[in-house]
């Protein structure tokens, strides 16, 4: 479970950088900059995983807040492609107040399950 938050983390800082900037930053130096908490992470998980199992339509939206960490945001099912769905994040936190916006994707895997995924395959 551990593994698959840090890799959601990266997955959701990688579109703020440049390729070659996000090649030379570690991924706890992203988790720091972006002000997201490991039970932020969690929070967002949960609220993406609400989108896609069972899959909505695109447009369906969830919020997640973290009273802890203060930090807040939503969820929208994005485009629906085969079988691979693009979350679109909004996310504040009292580090960066101003909504950021990550796109991730999930794709449903042989055994029915979700994965994280860099998009359509």
């Amino acid at each position: 479970m551990r593994a698959k938050i840090l890799l959601s983390a990266a997955l959701l800082a990688l579109p703020l950088m440049g390729s070659g900037e996000a090649q030379a930053r570690s991924l706890g130096k992203i988790l720091y900059d972006s002000g997201l908490s490991q039970s932020d992470l969690s929070a967002m998980e949960k609220a993406g995983s609400q989108l896609v199992e069972p899959l909505g339509q695109t447009g369906d939206a969830r919020r997640w807040s973290n009273p802890a960490s203060r930090s807040k945001g939503a969820v929208t099912l994005g485009r629906i492609d085969g079988n691979c769905a693009e979350l679109v994040h909004r996310v504040s936190t009292v580090k960066r107040p101003e909504p950021a916006t990550f796109r991730t994707w999930r794709c449903r895997t042989a055994d029915g399950g979700w994965r994280v995924s860099p998009g359509p395959e």
